[in-house]
């Protein structure tokens, strides 16, 4: 009967432990101040409005996937 109680206790505590983890690996959303200091590596690293790669960068930079890739 204890092996019983010792199984259920450690059930419930690994159910219990796994959404508050799960809840810790959630990302930020990207906020304004995010997008301006992307915004200014991106002109530092010589990347103005308008040149390629730069919307890119600045969407990896805030942690978003570029969009128009294709895996060839």
């Amino acid at each position: 009967m204890r092996i019983w109680t010792l199984v259920i206790t450690a059930i419930l505590a690994i159910a219990v432990s796994m959404p508050a983890s799960a809840a810790k690996k959630k990302a930020a959303a990207p906020t304004v101040g995010n997008y301006e200091e992307c915004e200014s590596k991106a002109l530092a690293l010589g990347m103005p409005h308008g040149q390629t790669g730069h919307q890119e960068y600045v969407r990896e930079c805030m942690g978003q996937r570029p969009r128009g890739r294709t895996n060839s």
